[in-house]
């Protein structure tokens, strides 16, 4: 009886520990590609086709690369410090940034009003379990609202705070988005952005998620630039 009953603790703490490394958090590089459904036009998918991101999680902080083609995008935000700061390289120009965080932050935020509808229905993105999550967003003073689809997964075990500053209040990190909108021609198509990659990594560290040593304010700019950037950033 004894032997039996070291075996079976032995085989409730092996468990314990397949568990313990299982729900252990994600830390890596998540790789976003873009396609449209519902036109055959080559250009558009060409185009997509191009606008890759790069997106490195570690519990609530995130960093986003986007190349737009000679130009760079850098998003960093960080759900424990509530701060969201975008960089914009520019050959031979430089990289300026602009940030918000604390009540400026919030004071953007609380503009916006998030519903999440989240369904039953399932589909697995770069080998991950997500749910579909019907998103309406209403801009609380014109109450204009926008749909969004979204796929969530649960598994990566991120920071619950990690969606502050897109999704205000969403369980789970999105591994696919799907926007209606429409092209030149008045025909509605749908964009699609879909996780094809995921690697972990170990190396990186809180760091990784600092704004770039050698960028400047926006402010700093020159005016041209700056009236060109905040139109281009929505500022």
């Amino acid at each position: 009886m004894k032997k039996q009953i070291t075996f079976w603790m032995a085989v409730i703490m092996l468990f314990g520990t397949i568990t313990m490394f299982a729900q252990k958090p994600f830390v890596g590089t998540i790789v976003f590609e873009m396609s449209a459904e519902g036109t055959d036009d080559p250009n558009i998918n060409a185009q997509l086709a191009m606008m890759k991101q790069e997106v490195t999680v570690m519990g609530n902080a995130t960093k986003t690369v986007l190349d737009l083609g000679g130009a760079g995008l850098i998003n960093l935000t960080n759900g424990d410090y509530n701060t969201m700061t975008t960089v914009v390289d520019i050959p031979g120009m430089g990289k300026y940034y602009t940030e918000k965080k604390g009540e400026s932050l919030q004071t953007a935020l609380d503009k916006m009003d998030w519903k999440f509808d989240y369904t039953n229905e399932t589909k697995v993105v770069a080998g991950y379990n997500c749910k579909k999550v019907i998103v309406t967003i209403t801009d609380k003073e014109t109450d204009d609202t926008q749909e969004i689809v979204i796929w969530v997964t649960e598994e990566m075990m991120l920071g619950d705070n990690i969606n502050f500053s897109k999704y205000p209040g969403l369980k789970g990190f999105v591994l696919c988005t799907e926007n209606k909108t429409t092209d030149e021609s008045g025909t509605e198509i749908t964009i699609v952005t879909m996780a094809t990659s995921i690697t972990p990594n170990k190396k990186i560290k809180s760091t990784n998620f600092l704004r770039p040593s050698d960028a400047q304010p926006l402010s700093e700019a020159p005016q041209e630039l700056q009236d060109q950037l905040k139109a281009f950033l929505g500022e």
